[in-house]
């Protein structure tokens, strides 16, 4: 078969959406099929068509390239993406026997199923966050109102229609919520994501990770590591750092935070504070895939965190990197979350209640405990080692699309 993946983004993009879809294209080209994928050009208004990857096709698009940090430049650059979306599908002289669509822009469904459509193919959907769901928990749209409707009632044609195929998700809270946007007698997969390190990090090269970053071996890191956006909370574990300071050796632990977003500007104002508070919070960076391994195991502990608010319309993509380095988690969200859950399920970490800035303190004390570090650290390992697998679960998704549809419930183990 010949199956067209959209998706904005595409490595070298060290987006996560795009590295599990490289994962995906490369699988189905494994099986023998034809793959294309249309993804945005690797530079900002540059990208070109071609071939790239061996078995799989690279169409990379021009985009509007300035003003993306404006409301009105983002725009643009989606609509400039779009466009070279739908000019692609149309002059696409191959047959196309499937057309599948990451949320990377919002609303790549309607052009899936417009494309299907089109060429007499099937259309099926990889949804990693949820819209217009994510625009009314940011309070770009009001519940309710005209423009919320009329953007469900978009989402549920994109998924919709005679020609529709597998829907396919990330954890069971956005499986849930996803059902409303599906016909009736339809349900979405939920096929968890995988860790992207790439293994086990080389025997010494985590200590001389650490040495280089001026880490020492008696302290406890508290690692995070990724996208610092909107649906991301932080104020609680810096104050919680903050409070701890005061009641333990000098040096015990440091909160690091590697990455960048929209909420990086409140952790940069708190590391300024962090020295008068008795404690160390440093800044860097996101770090390059080929030190990821090693990265992800310099930690002791892992901080994860999602606002209430974002429950079931994004499931964060550290946590199977985590987990496969054998390293707990101090989870800021809520108990019944993607995350939550399989935090709690595994005993692999915390879980603390947003607002719970003692709850936050008493996690970080626990954690500072060696033993109860590795204890839940292996049983995060476990866990992963079921539910977030590379192999088995990329081979779900391989498995789904093939097939063409959906089926309720998680991933085997």
């Amino acid at each position: 078969m010949h199956f067209v993946l959209l998706n904005q983004f595409y490595p070298p993009e060290v987006a996560p959406t795009g590295v599990m879809l490289e994962a995906l294209a490369g699988a189905l080209a494994e099986r023998g099929h034809q793959v294309t994928v249309v993804c945005g050009g690797a530079l900002a208004g540059g990208g070109e068509r071609g071939r790239e990857g061996g078995a799989v096709r690279l169409v990379r698009l021009r985009a509007w390239p300035w003003g993306k940090k404006s409301v009105a430049g983002k725009l643009l650059a989606y609509a400039s993406f779009y466009a070279g979306v739908a000019w692609q599908l149309a002059r696409m002289g191959e047959k196309v026997e499937v057309i599948v669509a990451l949320t990377t822009p919002p609303y790549l469904s309607v052009l899936a199923r417009a494309g299907a459509w089109w060429h007499g193919g099937r259309h099926a959907h990889w949804v990693m966050d949820l819209y217009p769901d994510v625009m009314l928990a940011h309070g770009m749209l009001r519940q309710g109102g005209w423009a919320a409707e009329a953007l469900r009632g978009l989402g549920r044609w994109g998924m919709g229609g005679r020609g529709a195929g597998a829907v396919v998700t990330l954890g069971p809270d956005l499986g849930e919520k996803l059902g409303v946007y599906l016909e009736a007698g339809r349900e979405a997969a939920v096929v968890p994501l995988w860790g992207t390190a790439g293994g086990a990090a080389e025997a010494g090269r985590v200590a001389e990770v650490r040495a280089q970053r001026g880490w020492s071996g008696k302290e406890v890191v508290f690692l995070y590591s990724g996208n610092m956006g909107l649906g991301h909370c932080f104020g609680d574990i810096v104050e919680a750092a903050g409070r701890l300071a005061g009641a333990v050796p000098e040096g015990a632990f440091r909160l690091a935070f590697f990455g960048g977003g929209k909420r990086r500007g409140e952790l940069e104002a708190a590391a300024a504070r962090a020295p008068g508070q008795g404690f160390r919070l440093e800044l860097q960076g996101y770090v390059p895939k080929g030190e990821l391994a090693a990265h992800l195991e310099s930690g002791d502990v892992h901080l994860a965190s999602l606002e209430p608010a974002w429950d079931g319309m994004m499931v964060p993509s550290k946590l199977p990197g985590i987990f496969a380095a054998g390293r707990p988690v101090l989870f800021t969200g809520s108990r019944s979350c993607s995350i939550g859950r399989w935090i709690l399920e595994s005993g692999g970490g915390w879980v603390v209640a947003p607002g719970d800035v003692a709850g936050h303190v008493a996690a970080l004390r626990a954690a500072l405990d060696p033993a109860e570090r590795a204890r839940r650290g292996e049983a995060a390992r476990a866990f992963g080692a079921r539910w977030f697998d590379p192999q088995r679960n990329v081979a779900r998704m391989v498995d789904l699309l093939e097939a063409g549809r959906g089926l309720a419930g998680p991933a085997a183990p």
